[in-house]
């Protein structure tokens, strides 16, 4: 078993470096911006609102297409550095900003076995996340592997300027050899499809 994968095993999660190519992530995040950026372009007085967990967060979106296809992409690079079989359930992306918080939680079965990947900011500032009594900072790329309904994991107060941006994508899964297998696709057919089809084509690259 892979280092990162008896880590994981172990202590129910794990930071793995480069887990996107730097690259990759920093247009991940100019993607973000910018497709924030166009909604206001679009609609002047369109509020950007976040979601339940974060609510000043600009940009919350769960299924954004890019990310689905980073979701399905990915998953043999999650069942190396964790040692598990995965079925991908859904992905998520938000757009955070000063003095937004994170309040401590654990998550739902479709979250079982998740990734938090930072894709990049634009300041020096670093905003940690805390997995259990561990503050953990990210650089573009990296990721944390963990069991998201077993780790309280939370943010902190966000400590950046006013004019302070950060892009963090998740990647959810299901163990399939464990206790929420009707949550994959986060009981969505489409996804399921869309995933299927995924399959389909990779098989005939090979």
């Amino acid at each position: 078993m892979p280092k990162k994968a008896k880590i994981f095993q172990e202590k129910g999660c794990v930071v793995v470096k480069n887990f996107v190519p730097k690259q990759t992530a920093k247009m991940l995040f100019s993607y973000l911006v910018c497709s924030s950026v166009s909604k206001k372009l679009l609609n002047p007085n369109i509020k950007l609102e976040g979601d339940e967990q974060v609510p000043e967060s600009l940009s919350a979106v769960n299924g954004d297409t890019i990310f689905e296809s980073l979701l399905f992409s990915l998953r043999e690079k999650m069942e190396l550095n964790t040692g598990l079989s995965l079925l991908p359930t859904y992905s998520y992306r938000r757009l955070y900003t000063h003095g937004n918080i994170l309040h401590k939680h654990t998550d739902r079965p479709e979250c079982e076995i998740s990734a938090t990947i930072k894709l990049s900011d634009n300041s020096e500032y670093n905003w940690p996340i805390w997995m259990q009594d561990t503050a953990i900072e990210l650089e573009d790329g990296d990721a944390v592997l963990y069991r998201g309904c077993d780790l309280e994991h939370w943010r902190e107060p966000c400590g950046g300027s006013k004019k302070y941006l950060m892009g963090q994508t998740f990647l959810h899964y299901i163990d399939v050899n464990g206790p929420f297998t009707d949550s994959a696709f986060d009981k969505n057919e489409i996804r399921q499809k869309a995933y299927d089809n995924f399959l389909n084509y990779c098989s005939q690259l090979d």
